[in-house]
C-alpha cells in the first residue's frame, strides 16, 4: 500500500464510521487525468448498506479530500456497497465466509495435488473450506489447496448462480425431471350434455 493510498484509506475509514458503516477496501488509481478513487463499503453485519448511505460516505469524504488536497489532479469518487462478489482482504475476510464460493489470484503458483500429479494454478475458483491464522484451505473440484494468504495477489467472493437469483429475488427454477406441482392430481370431467 502506497502512501497515498493509505492516507485515503485512514480517511474512507472515519467516513465510513460516521456513518455506522465499515471501509472493505478502497482503491485508487488510472490514468493521469483520469484517476479513480473505489470505496466500497458493508454494513458490521455484512450485509450491503443503502443507497442513502453510500451517497452521505461519498459527500463527507469528498469534502474531507478536498479540504486535505492529497489527491493531485482531477478524479472520479465511487462509492457503493461491496456487493455479492465482495473483494478478500485478508485471511480474516476469508474466515467469515467459509462454505461460500471464492476467486483468487496468487502472486506465485500455488501447487494443486490431483488425481493426474500436481498442477501448479496462477488463479482459481472453489469453496473456501477453512482458515487457520493466515493458512487459507480452498476446495478445488473436492481438491484442498491450502496457501499463505500472503501470497494472495486479489480475491473475491465468486457467487453461484442460486446465490445471484436468491439476492436479486428471483425463485429457482425447478431442475429438469421434477414432476410439475399439479401432476397427478385429479381434476373433475368437463360437463357434456349427457352428463347435464
Amino acid at each position: 500500500m502506497t502512501p497515498l493510498t493509505a492516507k485515503i484509506t485512514t480517511m474512507a475509514q472515519g467516513a465510513a464510521a460516521a456513518f455506522g458503516v465499515q471501509l472493505v477496501v478502497a482503491r485508487f488509481g488510472g490514468n493521469s487525468g483520469r484517476s479513480t478513487l473505489q470505496v466500497l463499503l458493508e454494513n458490521p453485519d455484512g450485509s450491503s448498506p443503502d443507497v442513502e448511505v453510500c451517497a452521505q460516505v461519498s459527500r463527507l469524504l469528498a469534502a474531507q479530500l478536498d479540504v486535505a488536497e492529497i489527491i493531485g489532479g482531477r478524479y472520479t469518487l465511487e462509492v457503493s456497497s461491496a456487493g455479492l462478489d465482495r473483494p478478500l482482504m485478508s485471511a480474516a475476510d476469508c474466515a467469515r465466509f467459509v462454505g461460500q464460493g471464492a476467486a483468487f489470484k496468487f502472486k506465485v503458483p500455488q501447487a494443486l495435488k490431483a488425481k493426474k500429479g500436481e498442477i501448479e494454478l496462477g488463479a482459481t475458483k472453489g469453496v473456501l473450506a477453512k482458515v487457520h491464522g493466515d493458512m487459507v484451505t480452498l476446495s478445488v473440484d473436492g481438491q484442498p489447496l491450502e496457501f499463505n494468504f500472503g501470497t494472495v495477489h486479489s480475491a473475491e467472493l465468486a457467487p453461484t448462480p442460486e446465490e445471484i437469483a436468491a439476492f436479486m429475488g428471483f425463485k429457482p427454477k425447478p431442475k429438469r425431471g421434477t414432476p410439475h406441482p399439479l401432476k397427478g392430481q385429479e381434476f373433475p370431467k368437463k360437463l357434456t350434455k349427457e352428463s347435464a
